[in-house]
């Protein structure tokens, strides 16, 4: 366990109990840190796979947050939105005076399709929210981060930004313009002891998971469960991830452990990569 008692974070995208975010923000609970937990729980738009949390479901990832002892609260927004981010970033410093980490979780893949048929709304709904969303999020609170002394920025890209698959352009693309953003911010703030660095999840058993391989397995006329079995037996630990495994990285990378590493885009793929 990370000592981060008493530092204050912000993770977005910990709307979904079973999701990556919420597991992130009761992981920093746990090791001391106060949370505000951000989703915008509503549908984004009337394209396929936008459903989001609920504000109840975000709100009881906030009081898991506090059972552990820890303070928090749970605030809507919209990464695409400035004035949404500004608001979130707001409450951190209205409620406890300062912001010493931020977890860029919110993510999604909006209406996969072959580039030949992607709609237009479902590409650029895709970068808003995973590209646009990260550098607005990143830009509204560095001041604070700068302040810290310690500041610490994740962002959350994924191995398809490096081994793309078919019928995911949007995604890939929104996720390689994350690493990209890592690399070249990482750079500049590193003088002022804000690191910043990018987790590339693999194949992690999430709802969004799920949802992608029901999608997979309908165009491909298969059995989702099969292809779910087939999918684990070709990563070298023989499993699909977890939101904990994820979680866990989160945690070493916003401690103090962390403070020579930055700039960096570090693999949780059970070795899927370099199978």
């Amino acid at each position: 366990m990370y000592d981060l008692k008493d530092r204050v974070a912000i993770v977005t995208g910990a709307g979904r109990k079973g999701g990556i975010g919420a597991a992130i923000a009761r992981k920093l609970a746990a090791s001391g840190a106060h949370v505000v937990v951000g989703d915008i729980c509503a549908p984004v738009s009337e394209l396929p796979n936008t459903g989001n949390a609920a504000w109840e479901e975000l709100v009881g990832v906030s009081a898991a947050c506090e059972a552990l002892g820890v303070w928090s609260v749970a605030v809507r927004v919209d990464v695409t939105d400035a004035a949404s981010v500004e608001a979130l970033v707001g409450e951190a410093e209205k409620v406890f005076g300062r912001l010493d980490i931020l977890v860029n979780n919110a993510g999604t893949a909006v209406g996969p399709a072959p580039i030949q048929y992607q709609a237009e709304a479902a590409w650029r709904r895709t970068l808003e929210i995973n590209a646009t969303g990260t550098f607005l999020c990143c830009q509204k609170a560095l001041p604070l981060l700068l302040e810290s002394g310690h500041g610490r920025i994740v962002n959350m890209a994924s191995i398809a930004a490096l081994r793309p698959k078919p019928n995911v352009g949007a995604y890939a693309a929104s996720k390689a313009a994350v690493l990209a953003l890592t690399k070249s911010l990482a750079q500049e703030v590193a003088l002022q002891g804000v690191t910043v660095n990018a987790i590339l999840p693999g194949d992690v058993d999430t709802e969004m998971k799920q949802w992608g391989m029901q999608m997979e397995a309908l165009l491909a006329g298969q059995d989702k469960d099969a292809m779910i079995a087939a999918l684990a037996a070709k990563i070298p630990v023989g499993r699909l991830g977890t939101p904990a495994d994820i979680a866990n990285l989160t945690a070493f990378l916003v401690s103090d452990e962390a403070s020579f590493i930055t700039g960096q885009a570090l693999n949780v793929t059970g070795g899927r990569e370099i199978s």
